[in-house]
């Protein structure tokens, strides 16, 4: 059921963009150029209209066939922003509507986070794939924000966001009730920093894909225009790991990345505890930050 759950969100996300037509529309120049910046004047909505409705249907029919099934397989639905997890009772419709507006609207804002990520690494004039020119077009003015700003805004927004849905969920005991507005804004605050994580999927994908392009020629297109660019970009700092056609500075960013994404909200297993010495120790307990992650032990420990 999580394996179906997962693939209804991605299919209401590729409904999502084709009701909005992205992927079909090209800028009308190159990068850098004000025709680059004008929107094609075919640019509508007429007859994707079905998209929207597709859309629609999808997130209400699941609704209702998590409704009937979920009890049966004891499968309940859960949401994680990283620093804390929302756990939804399948034998209740309203519910399982929440779950799964609350689960497209994730991945919503991942697509988002990602495209704020990807102007934030290339900016004008090094944008010059056509993918990153689409991601800067579509986002408009927000693209031409500083890229320190650009990095921020995914943790302002869901700060910003947290501040109703957290009160929301307190209201209906998703989560623990909460101990006043200050504690609310503690959460806000925590829950925030945990939209750097919605990047890994992005970050992981190019990493793997330019590691691969490294050693392999799959053809000229944008998709890889992009990669060749981005994991350029990315790897850069590490360029001193590559030895002739050896290109170790992929790895070790992937490496890296997920290192940094279990500290922060998954969390390590037991056996990366043992550097610390913890294994063979009688009555040894791994840290809450190293067992849990960092921020679920920051939000569990809030209010302060």
């Amino acid at each position: 059921m999580a394996v179906l759950d997962s693939l209804l969100n991605l299919a209401a996300l590729l409904l999502w963009l084709s009701w909005r037509g992205i992927g079909t529309e090209q800028a009308s120049g190159p990068a850098g150029t004000l025709l680059a910046n004008l929107r094609p004047a075919h640019r509508g909505r007429a007859g994707r209209h079905g998209y929207l409705i597709g859309l629609i249907g999808l997130l209400l029919g699941r609704a209702v066939v998590y409704r009937q099934f979920g009890p049966s397989f004891d499968w309940h639905p859960s949401w994680s922003p990283g620093a804390v997890s929302m756990v939804f009772r399948s034998d209740h419709f309203l519910r399982m509507l929440a779950s799964s507006l609350l689960g497209f609207g994730w991945m919503m804002f991942g697509l988002w986070a990602s495209a704020c990520l990807v102007a934030a690494l290339h900016r004008p004039p090094h944008d010059k794939d056509a993918l990153t020119r689409e991601v800067r077009r579509r986002l408009g003015w927000i693209s031409l924000l500083p890229s320190v700003c650009l990095l921020a805004l995914p943790m302002v927004v869901l700060t910003l966001v947290w501040l109703v849905l957290g009160w929301l969920a307190a209201s209906t005991g998703l989560v623990p009730e909460l101990q006043g507005p200050a504690h609310l804004f503690q959460q806000a605050a925590v829950v925030g920093v945990g939209a750097v994580l919605v990047w890994r999927w992005l970050l992981t994908g190019v990493l793997i894909l330019y590691f691969l392009n490294s050693y392999v020629f799959f053809g000229a297109s944008p998709l890889w225009d992009f990669v060749q660019q981005t994991g350029t970009r990315l790897c850069r700092p590490l360029a001193f790991l590559r030895l002739g056609r050896l290109h170790l500075a992929p790895l070790v960013w992937l490496a890296v990345l997920w290192l940094a994404v279990g500290l922060l909200g998954t969390g390590l297993p037991w056996r990366l505890t043992t550097a610390a010495g913890l294994k063979g120790v009688a009555g040894a307990k791994a840290p809450p930050w190293l067992e849990h992650g960092l921020l679920p032990t920051l939000y569990r420990s809030l209010p302060w």
